[in-house]
Order: C-alpha cells, then sequence, then structure tokens
C-alpha cells in the first residue's frame, strides 16, 4: 500500500521500468517520447533532474580558468568520466587540423584512464598543444557545470543526465551514442535531440577524424546554425524538472 514512483530516463524505457509501469503510482518520464510508452493516466512528462551547478555556472568563470577568449566560440568535448576511446581517436585528427585555427577554442577531456595515451597519438599526429593555446585537453573535467557554461557546442556521448544539463542550458551538440547501451537507448535519445534540431548525431562505427571534422566546419560556416540548434535545444530542456518530480511525490502522499 505505499506510493511509489519511477523516474525514466531515456527516450526508450528499460524493461525492468515496462514491467513496473503497471504496479506503481505515478511515472515521471524524462522524455516526450518516453510518455506514449506508459499508461496515459499515471504518466508525467517531467523532464530529468540535473544539478543546481549547471544552471548557475557563469561563463566567464569557464573562460577564465582555461585561458579562453570571450569573443571565441568554444567546443566542448568528452566522452563522459571514463572517456571514449572512438571519440578520442578521432579528435586527433580534428585537432591537427584545429590547432592552425584559433579562431575556435577546444577543450576535450579525454578521461584519466585514456589520457596519456591520448597525448601520444596527438604528438604522433604532429599536434603541438604548445603552441595551441587555444586547444586545452585534460585527463578530467572537476568541473563540468563551469565548462558547460562556456561552451558553444558540446561533443557528447548520448547519456540521459549529459543531454538534460546540455538543453537546460540551451547548448547544441554533436552526439556520438555509446553503441553498446542497454536497449541501445543512447541512439534513440540522441536521435530525438536531432529530430528536434538540437543536434547532429554521428554512429559510433561511422565516428572519423574526417566525419567528425566535416559536421564541424558545417556548423560553424552555415550563417545561424548554431543560433537555431541552440534555440532547440533550449527549448527541449527542462531545467525545473527535480522540483517537478518532487512536488509530484508531495502530492502521492497526500492521498
Amino acid at each position: 500500500g505505499v506510493p511509489t514512483l519511477i523516474q525514466e530516463q531515456n527516450v526508450v524505457p528499460g524493461i525492468t521500468n515496462k514491467i513496473l509501469s503497471r504496479f506503481v503510482t505515478k511515472i515521471a518520464a524524462g522524455t516526450e517520447e518516453a510518455v506514449r510508452l506508459f499508461p496515459a493516466e499515471k504518466t508525467t512528462f517531467t523532464g530529468n533532474p540535473i544539478r543546481r551547478e549547471v544552471l548557475t555556472a557563469r561563463r566567464e568563470d569557464g573562460l577564465k580558468a582555461y585561458g579562453f577568449s570571450a569573443d571565441k566560440p568554444v567546443v566542448l568535448v568528452s566522452g563522459g568520466s571514463r572517456g571514449a576511446r572512438s571519440l578520442n581517436r578521432a579528435m586527433v585528427g580534428v585537432l591537427k587540423e584545429a590547432q592552425n585555427h584559433p579562431e575556435v577554442q577546444f577543450l576535450h577531456a579525454t578521461g584519466k584512464a585514456e589520457y596519456e595515451l591520448q597525448i601520444e597519438r596527438m604528438k604522433d599526429a604532429g599536434v603541438h598543444l604548445e603552441n595551441a593555446p587555444h586547444i586545452q585537453v585534460k585527463p578530467y573535467l572537476y568541473d563540468m557545470p563551469q565548462a558547460m557554461a562556456m561552451a558553444d557546442l558540446a561533443i557528447f556521448r548520448a547519456g540521459a543526465t549529459g543531454l538534460a544539463e546540455l538543453t537546460a542550458r540551451g547548448i547544441p551538440a554533436i552526439l556520438v551514442p555509446y553503441p553498446y547501451a542497454a536497449e541501445n537507448h543512447q541512439e534513440h535519445n540522441a536521435r530525438a535531440c536531432e529530430e528536434a534540431g538540437a543536434a547532429r548525431m554521428i554512429l559510433d562505427r561511422e565516428l572519423t577524424s574526417e566525419r567528425l571534422g566535416s559536421v564541424l566546419m558545417e556548423l560553424f560556416s552555415e550563417q545561424g546554425k548554431l543560433e537555431k540548434m541552440a534555440a532547440a535545444s533550449k527549448n527541449m530542456g527542462r531545467p525545473e524538472a527535480a522540483d517537478t518530480i518532487a512536488q509530484i511525490v508531495l502530492d502521492m502522499q497526500k492521498k
């Protein structure tokens, strides 16, 4: 007789939440697409909860921390806390080209396990970070909200929490979904963002330096492209999700 709630973060629910949906009191769906896959009478589209720091972090603090210029765009690259080998490898060629184009700044988090290897890959490819202050390569970002605050474009995996944070700030993205996620949910997440106009998706098996560089060039060369994507991303964001879910829980308790 205890009221219960599940919060489904992804576009396509996992099998456990599909089963639990028949028994719980309420369902908080992180995406509009997921709402249609649950019983309508008990499901609410809330968005996914995020850290408050994501919204309060300031662009100027991020720029100062990494020595970046305020008048040049910043690309934030991260494959998650453990890194993403395929993304790191693709970035080698991108950064080799980018070292000669200081008009775009890059902050690339490789993941701790991949950092030393990535530095070697870049050296072997002829990437000279000491001569390219507009490119910062780090093993790990201890203040991701600060990094997001200065980002004009993100190159990310497509996990639900990362997407919730990007869209809360209205950051356009190039998404490379992790191909081994349960139910392939990251590809579904990325596809929903792409269809909304907030992101471009590159499948992991199709990821190369050339493909990634081509998409980057397209986004930065087409007038107003990033601004339109940013507006679409912001429209997808639900920064109030945590408060909405908390209120549903409180309302359940009253009944």
